[in-house]
């Protein structure tokens, strides 16, 4: 399954990210990026932040890495790996991956990577 680690950041450079997804109100519905049959990545425009969801199941197969990867390259975010701010793992079924006994929800912030 594919995985990621959190970015390595200064803590306290994360925590102001998170702080503001946190307390960001949505501006608007999040922007699909890629939907496959193990992974889905969206784009979350809030009012003065723009972060991204990448979801990875225990359904996703090798096909899966490359399309997260164009995805995030299409965005214009090349380094989305070091990028992640956040991680919460889902010991359950997804709705958006039948079949899936499990997933994990990365948060992306293209700033933790700077």
């Amino acid at each position: 399954m594919m995985t990621c680690d959190l970015a390595s950041a200064k803590p306290h450079l994360i925590q102001s990210l998170l702080g503001a997804i946190e307390s960001a109100p949505i501006a608007q519905a999040p922007t699909y990026l890629l939907v496959t049959v193990g992974v889905m990545v969206c784009r979350i425009a809030a009012l003065g932040i723009t972060y991204y969801h990448l979801v990875v199941s225990d359904q996703a197969t090798a096909d899966c890495q490359g399309e997260v990867e164009a995805a995030f390259r299409g965005e214009g975010v090349e380094r989305w790996r070091d990028s992640v701010v956040d991680t919460v793992h889902m010991p359950r079924r997804n709705q958006f991956f039948p079949g899936s006994t499990e997933s994990t929800l990365y948060v992306i912030h293209p700033e933790a990577a700077r």
